[in-house]
């Protein structure tokens, strides 16, 4: 029987020099759910990505997409990484960004066919950056180079989409351009998963939430999790972010009364 949770994590242990900075997560998030997965600052939620895509070793835990080893279905994921990662004065252009997601389907070492750069330019057609196809990447603003990075997500057709802080640093109609680009892979029956920053913001953008620090402190649907109780656990009971979210905090309760 078909897995119905895209993601299965248990008991994932991540350390730096010994020192945890993922502690026995345990998370499942249904398939085709739109999951936020936010925390305070240095909580581990770049780290738990990371982690389940074996881009850093686990100190102990076990990992399921779909209910089988990430290398198995390792074509059905995405992964969008945060700007700051990348070198954006590498000499290529956006067109050859977003080609780059082609290459588990094409092979490393074949040559890109005129099928592959059609489906580059629908997907920068997509986000809106097709004018700019042949710009160096580095050219571009910062919100135009997380779109041509969602456009090589994209042109990976991929069943789930990991991405980290897509919505950091970026301008208002980038911002727009993301969420319903993701809205609309979500109703064509993919997963998306997404560290977030911005808690004023997550009841909007989400269905599904993951309350991260160091520890996994609550997962589920977003009106069973995104509520005071839960936020003041995870966040320490800081009371200027709960003021902030006072508004989307009554708007949830108010729906499940």
């Amino acid at each position: 029987m078909p897995d119905s949770n895209c993601l299965n994590v248990n008991h994932l242990t991540v350390c730096y020099d010994r020192k945890p900075a993922l502690w026995e997560a345990q998370v499942s998030i249904p398939q085709g759910t739109m999951t936020g997965i936010v925390g305070p600052n240095g909580a581990g939620k770049s780290t738990f990505l990371k982690a389940i895509l074996d881009l850093i070793p686990a100190t102990s835990g076990s990992v399921k997409f779909f209910g089988e080893d990430y290398r198995k279905v390792r074509h059905r994921i995405a992964y969008v990484p945060q700007r700051e990662s990348v070198d954006w004065d590498y000499p290529i252009s956006a067109r050859e960004v977003v080609v780059m997601g082609r290459y588990r389907s094409i092979g490393l070492f074949r040559r890109v066919s005129r099928e592959d750069r059609r489906k580059a330019d629908e997907a920068l057609d997509r986000v809106g950056m097709l004018d700019r196809a042949d710009s160096q990447i580095g050219s571009l603003s910062g919100g135009q180079q997380q779109r041509v990075f969602l456009a090589r997500a994209l042109v990976q057709e991929a069943d789930l989409y990991l991405m980290d802080e897509p919505f950091a640093g970026i301008d208002a109609t980038t911002e727009r351009v993301i969420l319903e680009l993701m809205r609309d892979l979500r109703e064509s029956g993919a997963s998306l998963v997404c560290v977030h920053h911005d808690l004023p913001t997550v009841a909007d953008y989400f269905d599904h939430l993951v309350l991260l620090n160091l520890r996994v402190v609550a997962s589920g649907a977003m009106n069973e999790v995104f509520t005071r109780e839960q936020l003041t656990q995870c966040y320490g009971g800081r009371l200027d972010l709960l003021s902030k979210l006072a508004d989307s905090l009554a708007k949830l309760e108010a729906l499940r009364s």
